[in-house]
């Protein structure tokens, strides 16, 4: 995927404490009612196809239904940057996609329940596609393919909703999602949630979404030129030293996005790659385990497995 967005969304969503958590304001109360919440696993497969990785993002979840039996399910990241009436028919192909996969694979039939997360600062409502059928004899309308589609917009949360979302690594998600064209605004709402915060491992969660702030489109230094110019505020502050102390432990600025991009990939393979080359530039580990998402003790382990020891 090319889009930053995506990738912050996927490596977010792909750990199962965010994916619950996510899942529980997402999906509805009927639908979680039947999955055995707990059950939810985050797998590397996908049902994109060639044609549909210009539309979606997928990010697909193995649960158990409270029956036994086993489902996915799939949320798919809508990333244009203008409302696309026909979204519906676009996955309405991803899900005859899926299954005739499944049929390939010779696997049991998994229901598949789709969700679309939609985070462009546009207001959009979902359009299903019987809708563009309604001028047709109604005797016809038994041949027009008919499924739901569990439609997310970030939009559509208020921000005192996502303030009361008590997981810090999907309420700062949300927040930013909403308000990332608005660098001041979104400021504004990151430092109420930062003065809730209680532990470290929730300010970790945090300083990782201040880096998506960072390279979100082409604006990272628009956001720091807003940041110095209202300095006193605390939440400028926590950036300020935030973007500081990456700045002076890589040496040269430039090479910031990069090490950053690493990060919001979220493969083990850029995680490391960054933690290697951090090292070799003196970056403690502290902040090494900050920039990957990683514990302290994990960021230790994988330089011991690469014999690098200070």
């Amino acid at each position: 995927m090319n889009n930053k967005h995506d990738k912050f969304i996927k490596e977010q969503l792909s750990k199962k404490e965010n994916a619950i958590d996510f899942l529980k304001i997402a999906i509805p109360e009927a639908i979680l009612d039947n999955i055995d919440i707990n059950s939810i696993h985050p797998t590397s497969s996908t049902f994109i196809t060639e044609e549909l990785k210009e539309i979606f993002a997928d990010i697909i979840y193995t649960c158990q239904l409270k029956d036994g039996r086993d489902a996915f399910c799939s949320i798919l990241i809508e990333h244009k940057s203008y409302k696309d009436p026909h979204v519906g028919f676009q996955i309405g192909s991803y899900l005859f996609g899926s299954y005739r996969q499944q049929i390939k694979n010779k696997e049991p039939f998994r229901i598949i329940l789709p969700l679309v997360f939609y985070h462009h600062e546009v207001n959009w409502t979902y359009k299903p596609v019987e809708e563009y059928f309604v001028n047709f004899p109604g005797s016809f309308l038994k041949y027009i393919p008919k499924f739901e589609v569990e439609f997310f917009g970030v939009n559509n949360l208020s921000d005192q909703a996502i303030f009361n979302i008590r997981n810090v690594a999907i309420s700062t998600m949300l927040m930013t999602q909403k308000h990332h064209h608005d660098t001041e605004e979104l400021l504004d709402r990151m430092e109420k949630i930062y003065e809730s915060l209680q532990t470290q491992e929730e300010r970790n969660s945090f300083n990782y979404n201040f880096v998506y702030i960072l390279i979100i489109g082409n604006r990272k230094s628009d956001t720091i030129e807003i940041i110095k110019k209202n300095k006193d505020k605390l939440i400028n502050k926590v950036f300020m030293t935030l973007y500081e102390e990456i700045a002076n432990q890589c040496k040269i600025e430039g090479k910031i996005e990069g090490k950053i991009e690493g990060k919001i990939e979220g493969k083990i393979e850029g995680k490391i790659e960054v933690i290697l080359n951090g090292f070799d530039q003196d970056i403690p580990t502290s902040l090494l385990a900050n920039i990957t998402n990683m514990t302290e003790s994990e960021v230790i382990d994988i330089l011991k497995k690469h014999s690098k020891t200070n």
